[in-house]
């Protein structure tokens, strides 16, 4: 699963991931196929400068990477 699939599980929640997935999902230059956490934390970091869309990034990538470990 691409953390695209993984935030956009989220689109509908009244939540900072729910905001988070709503700003992805408009980001027309997502890398909506990317995996790699490092990738993904530079994207978001070069890209987002909203500190509270970064925090809510990085909570939403550490849930990510766990999710996939146990997969």
């Amino acid at each position: 699963m691409t953390f695209y699939d993984f935030i956009l599980g989220f689109l509908e929640d009244d939540t900072p991931f729910g905001q988070l997935a709503h700003n992805i999902m408009g980001d027309k230059n997502f890398p909506k196929y990317e995996t790699s956490s490092i990738a993904l934390n530079t994207y978001f970091y070069s890209n987002y400068f909203d500190h509270e869309i970064l925090a809510s990034a990085k909570r939403a990538l550490s849930l990510y990477i766990n999710s996939t470990e146990l997969s």
